[in-house]
């Protein structure tokens, strides 16, 4: 007769397990760098002078690798660079000027908290965490887009070349335009133009922030182990057919250093699909963002998300990490925040949400707005813009002074 399992020993062997997955997806983000570090050469193709002038290249800047400086001389990249460089001009010399006199004003100097900036929803977004918070060494951000590569331009055609630059001219003024990405329409332009996916977009906002590329590392988790996996022996199975997941977790890290400094930061980059139910197929990502605690938090243009079920879960991760917290009304729900002791000032103007987001009205907000009067934003931050004379951009800063317990891991 074998031994007897008992409930007590099942529930050791799950602890056990959890911090196992944990392990092994830390090491998995860790692994890339060390062993990067240690291979030598590094491949030509992602070699760090063909990174950054690839990414100057996109974006319209005069290229550093004397291989591309054919491709800077043809018709189409000189349009293009005109063109970008011209929309990119009104940002900086608008939107980023505004938003970062701002912060000297309103936020705390340095990384606000920690050393990492967490990032939600964030879609290809680099512009604007990285204007808030630019002294953050770690980045970490995810959403459903795709990861991609970097550009092969060297090998491509003329007609290769000149769509891509016509697709990352499209995207990048969409940026500039909005000051946020539609889902929806970035989904599909990310999967049928030459753009493949977020990396190119990343490469073309820190060329135009003044960063130097230095290297692009893809991180692949290990498939993690769920609770259907483990039989009452103890043992562990192969997942059951109705437990495969449907999308695997796939990272990227993106080493940059800002011009002039010896300083290097990272990005971190994860494509999943952060709801509930596809959590359950890679907790051990939850595990991961716990670790990065304490944490300075943004959040803007996320559809709400976090005010609903279907992502509680995260919501729950996001709270017990976070300390310092920049958002506007899509974020994190007031009511939520004030519940767990947060302290928050309000900036800018808060309305009924546009639609079809009008059911996320947030009376405790609005009374906050009424009672704190703020000064209308001086840049665009969110869905509410209407018109260049009309910004009804909303923003709250929320502040923890003590971390309460975490809530239960699900």
């Amino acid at each position: 007769m074998g031994p007897d399992i008992t409930n007590r020993t099942i529930f050791g062997y799950a602890r056990l397990l959890s911090f196992a997955i944990a392990a092994m997806f830390m090491l998995s983000i860790l692994a890339p760098r060390i062993v990067a570090a240690q291979a030598a050469p590094i491949p030509d193709r992602h070699s760090s002078a063909r990174l950054d002038s690839v990414a100057r290249l996109l974006a319209g800047l005069p290229p550093t690798l004397s291989e591309h400086e054919t491709l800077a001389q043809t018709p189409a990249w000189k349009e293009h660079s005109d063109a970008i460089q011209g929309s990119w001009s009104k940002v900086r010399d608008g939107q980023q000027v505004a938003l970062k006199a701002w912060r000297d004003a309103e936020l705390p100097h340095g990384c606000p908290v920690g050393q990492t900036a967490l990032y939600p929803f964030s879609g290809p977004d680099f512009l604007n965490v990285y204007w808030l918070f630019p002294d953050c060494t770690n980045i970490v951000m995810f959403g459903l887009e795709r990861i991609g590569d970097v550009p092969k331009v060297e090998t491509m055609s003329e007609k290769e070349f000149t769509n891509l630059l016509v697709n990352v001219r499209g995207f990048m003024v969409n940026l500039f335009v909005r000051n946020y990405f539609v889902t929806d329409t970035m989904l599909k332009s990310l999967g049928r133009n030459r753009l493949r996916g977020v990396v190119p977009v990343f490469l073309v906002s820190m060329a135009l922030s003044g960063v130097e590329v230095l290297r692009v590392t893809p991180l692949d988790p290990p498939v993690p182990l769920t609770k259907s996996a483990l039989t009452t022996s103890g043992q562990t199975d192969a997942l059951p057919k109705e437990r495969v997941r449907k999308r695997k977790l796939r990272g990227v890290l993106i080493d940059f250093r800002r011009s002039g400094s010896t300083q290097i930061q990272n990005l971190k980059y994860f494509s999943l699909d952060a709801t509930d139910a596809a959590m359950a197929d890679y907790p051990e990502f939850l595990d991961y963002l716990r670790t990065l605690a304490p944490a300075t938090t943004l959040i803007k243009s996320a559809s709400y998300l976090l005010h609903g079920h279907e992502f509680s879960r995260l919501r729950d991760v996001i709270l017990d990490a976070s300390v310092f917290l920049v958002q506007d009304d899509t974020g994190l729900p007031y009511a939520r925040l004030r519940k767990r002791g947060w302290e928050i000032a309000v900036y800018g103007t808060y309305e009924v949400p546009i639609p079809p987001f009008q059911g996320a009205y947030q009376k405790g907000l609005a009374a906050a707005y009424e009672k704190q009067k703020p000064k209308p934003l001086p840049f665009r931050f969110g869905y509410q813009l209407i018109s260049k004379r009309e910004n009804r951009s909303n923003l709250m800063v929320a502040r923890l002074s003590s971390r309460p317990n975490p809530a239960p891991t699900r």
